[in-house]
């Protein structure tokens, strides 16, 4: 065995080589998905460029056209877009099927040529044998890396954050920011009424005026607090606030 290297050297390191770049492929893409799942988890202040890019142009799409018919096709859509620097995903996993392939051609095409030398059994043996352990290897491997099922889940995280948050949570934003620029509107209404100075009585020129910066303060500070993306609590707690001083005015 020891032999067949040293003859052979140049031609069992490029099938080495090969062998090699094609089980990093797989491996490369299941931590690129196994990364994205991760994140998938904490959408909403994920760093992951592409997941961000994805949320934007969902969004864009919901609100240029009222709704997105079939999300299951925009996720599709959107995996099969997904790319590593300038090679798309899903090349880089045919590349590495190709690279496997072209490595156990070279070792078939090693056990013809010692066939036609006149090489020994061993020596011709010792190529079949390298190509079954890198076929058992690369199966093994990209089975325990299971790319098919990390996309899977993948798509699966995706459709039920973009079904279940986006598509729920951007009608909800529009109507309160409707109702922030009618509340924002009657302050400053109500400020233009102090200015120019009430025929009532002073109390009640000064209560409107307090109503009238309260509720400005509070258009502002929510505004502020939806920017910074508050917790649920603190969400519903703003918007029963919301909805009393809106009776109250």
């Amino acid at each position: 065995m020891e032999s067949f290297f040293t003859e052979h050297k140049i031609l069992v390191g490029a099938i080495l080589v090969l062998f090699i770049f094609s089980l990093l492929c797989q491996v490369i893409i299941g931590f690129l998905y196994q990364n994205m799942i991760k994140e998938t988890y904490n959408m909403s202040s994920t760093e992951n460029k592409m997941l961000k890019a994805c949320k934007l142009k969902f969004t864009n799409r919901y609100e240029l056209h009222e709704k997105v018919a079939n999300i299951p096709v925009f996720v599709d859509k959107f995996i099969h877009g997904i790319r590593l620097g300038a090679l798309p995903v899903e090349s880089l996993h045919h590349l590495g099927g190709q690279l496997l392939l072209l490595s156990v051609f070279l070792a078939g095409a090693g056990a013809c040529r010692a066939i036609i030398r006149e090489k020994t059994v061993g020596e011709i043996l010792a190529f079949y044998i390298l190509s079954f352990v890198m076929l058992y290897a690369y199966f093994a491997i990209s089975a325990a890396v299971d790319i098919k099922g990390k996309k899977e889940g993948l798509k699966t995280n995706l459709i039920d954050y973009l079904e279940n948050n986006i598509s729920v949570r951007i009608p909800q934003s529009k109507k309160e920011q409707e109702r922030l620029d009618e509340l924002e509107a009657k302050a400053e209404a109500g400020k233009r009424d102090v200015r120019k100075g009430n025929d009532g009585p002073e109390e009640e020129v000064k209560e409107a005026a307090q109503k009238s910066a309260e509720i400005a303060d509070f258009a502002a500070h929510k505004k502020k607090e939806m920017e910074k993306k508050l917790a649920p609590e603190e969400v519903e707690e703003l918007e029963g606030l919301l909805m009393e001083l809106w009776k109250f005015y």
